[in-house]
């Protein structure tokens, strides 16, 4: 293998470990009711819910809100959660991660992230797509 075959398989390794990190709120449809909790993905990238009384199905995504660690920065924050609705129009709400984790993300360069003002008038990011792909995030793998 020649240098510049070794620098294209690198540039492929990095954009391929770059991929794997960008994620979009969970398909409404991937999203089940397991033990008390709504609950998407796998171990290694867990959406739950908080635990609920309840037989409902999602039936539909409504949005996702960031919230940024520096004023209006995209590039460093969190996911705070991912809204749906049950067939029953009760709110669920899904975060990113175990419990006692916090990973630093990044928002996907989208015109579907949209600055605001929270409640308590904290800037925060809304994406209200109703397609899950179009709230991409990036996780920053490093701080794991």
């Amino acid at each position: 293998m020649n240098i510049r075959e070794l620098c294209l398989f690198f540039l492929g390794l990095a954009w391929t470990a770059q991929a794997i990190a960008q994620q979009g709120c969970p398909y409404p449809s991937s999203v089940k009711y397991i033990e008390d909790a709504f609950q998407a993905g796998s171990a290694r990238s867990l959406w739950k819910s908080p635990k609920m009384k309840t037989q409902d199905f999602i039936d539909r995504f409504v949005g996702a809100i960031f919230v940024p660690s520096d004023g209006q920065e995209r590039k460093s924050g969190y996911l705070e959660k991912c809204i749906y609705l049950t067939n029953r129009g009760r709110p669920v709400t899904l975060r990113y991660g175990m419990e006692e984790e916090v990973l630093n993300m990044s928002l996907v360069d989208t015109t579907y992230w949209q600055p605001a003002i929270d409640l308590f008038g904290l800037n925060i990011y809304v994406c209200d797509d109703r397609q899950p792909d179009n709230c991409s995030f990036t996780v920053d793998e490093s701080r794991r």
